[in-house]
């Protein structure tokens, strides 16, 4: 095959390349796909993040632990026009969790952009139970170790909202879940009314 054919066919497969990576920035909100390190790595941007013993603390308040439950934090996000905060997380097992804060009584928006977007791309919503019926939850794919899921939590603190969006496998990662929702609930409580 010459250059010729396969330099369009690159770019087209980069263009594809951007669309995914456009949906799945839009579908889980932004938040994991548009990350910024927290390492500081060249072309990354950790405005209004500070060092703190053990994670990470944004001027707005928002602290963002190294370790939350069974997941270690990967990334800091810088603030946007909806969202002001927040920190990515992740886990050895593979549950995936983004925490955002947001300006105080937006996080009901959020949560409705969140179910329109996934209900609009065919996901099918899920009926739950446990700490996970205090969510909303899609079915976001099969595979042999269960059924993939994302759920949005939203909690509303004295001078921000936060949503909580977890990646995680059902029934492989239930009993996983539920503590560590617990964990970032506790870590927000301090904020609470």
């Amino acid at each position: 095959m010459s250059l010729a054919a396969v330099a369009p066919r690159a770019a087209c497969t980069r263009r594809l390349a951007r669309v995914a990576v456009l949906c799945l920035a839009t579908m889980a909100g932004g938040q994991a796909v548009l990350a910024q390190s927290a390492s500081g790595a060249p072309g990354m941007s950790n405005a209004g993040w500070k060092n703190v013993t053990a994670g990470m603390h944004h001027f707005t308040g928002l602290t963002c632990p190294d370790r939350m439950g069974a997941l270690n934090r990967l990334q800091v996000l810088a603030s946007s026009p909806d969202r002001i905060a927040g920190c990515v997380y992740q886990s050895d097992t593979g549950i995936s969790a983004v925490l955002r804060s947001h300006p105080v009584g937006t996080s009901a928006k959020t949560a409705r952009a969140f179910e329109e977007r996934f209900a609009a791309s065919g996901f099918k919503r899920l009926s739950t139970s446990g700490i996970a019926a205090n969510g909303i939850s899609f079915r976001t794919g099969e595979d042999r170790a269960g059924t993939r899921c994302e759920t949005l939590w939203r909690f509303r603190a004295r001078n921000a909202d936060y949503t909580l969006w977890m990646s995680y496998t059902l029934p492989l990662q239930e009993m996983a879940v539920g503590p560590i929702v617990e964990a970032f609930a506790g870590q927000l409580a301090d904020k609470s009314p």
